[in-house]
């Protein structure tokens, strides 16, 4: 049986893939910010799902010095480890005016900087066991950096970068490394946002998700169309993108 870590699935795009994975009776250890929230997810899944097997960590992704334990403890907590998930991801609301420096390094130090430790220690361990999955939520928003909120975008941007480096580094060991770029998900990240079309429920993204890297998918978005729109948005000459560009 399959047994996976999550890192970040209290909410959104990560608690649908807990469900999902809870309902085939995997392993799941999941590390969450919150112990409260922590509890109340395993405690669900726990009565909906009794064949799963589920672990909780907590873990502040803003304290790298609390990364490499809570991951040994998630290993330890269901026994090994097959697939290792980076979904945790935070984006703060801007006026696309005034950037704010403590928003723009929280989102760097979550969407990338945790991204990047979590995932290279997962990576040493699989490559040790000569197998694994590793796969990081990045967005279609790392494409291009746009005015709305640059910070955001070079988050996933750099995490992006940092996926294809890693699936060149581990592809000898047999190491898969996926890198999944959602367009718009139905989260409370987007709640209240004008401007939403081809949204996913988080239900939706997490079956794709899941649909995808079992076919050994490596950079896909939930949405193929979104695909085409990433494609168009790189072509843009930079001289017309910044001023008739997306926000």
């Amino acid at each position: 049986m399959k047994r996976v870590i999550l890192a970040g699935a209290t909410d959104g795009i990560g608690k649908a893939l807990a469900e999902l994975h809870a309902s085939k009776g995997y392993w799941v250890a999941i590390l969450g910010r919150d112990p409260a929230k922590l509890d109340a997810l395993l405690g669900g899944l726990s009565s909906r799902f009794p064949a799963a097997t589920l672990r909780g960590v907590v873990c502040d992704f803003r304290d790298n010095s609390r990364l490499g334990p809570a991951f040994d403890e998630a290993v330890r907590a269901i026994g090994h480890c097959d697939q290792f998930v980076y979904v945790a991801g935070i984006m703060h609301a801007t006026d696309g005016v005034t950037s704010v420096p403590e928003d723009d390094a929280e989102m760097f130090q979550v969407n990338t900087v945790a991204a990047v430790q979590l995932l290279g220690i997962a990576g040493n361990y699989f490559r040790l066991a000569g197998k694994g999955q590793l796969v990081g939520i990045s967005s279609i928003a790392g494409d291009r950096g746009r005015k709305l909120n640059p910070a955001y975008c070079a988050s996933k941007a750099g995490l992006t970068t940092y996926l294809e480096g890693l699936r060149n580094r581990l592809h000898p060991f047999g190491v898969q490394v996926v890198t999944v770029k959602p367009g718009f998900v139905l989260t409370k990240m987007i709640a209240g946002r004008s401007g939403v079309f081809w949204a996913a429920s988080p239900e939706e993204a997490a079956a794709t998700i899941d649909r995808r890297v079992d076919k050994g998918h490596e950079v896909f978005y939930v949405y193929r169309r979104w695909g085409i729109l990433g494609l168009i948005l790189r072509h843009i000459p930079r001289f017309v993108f910044k001023r008739v560009g997306p926000p």
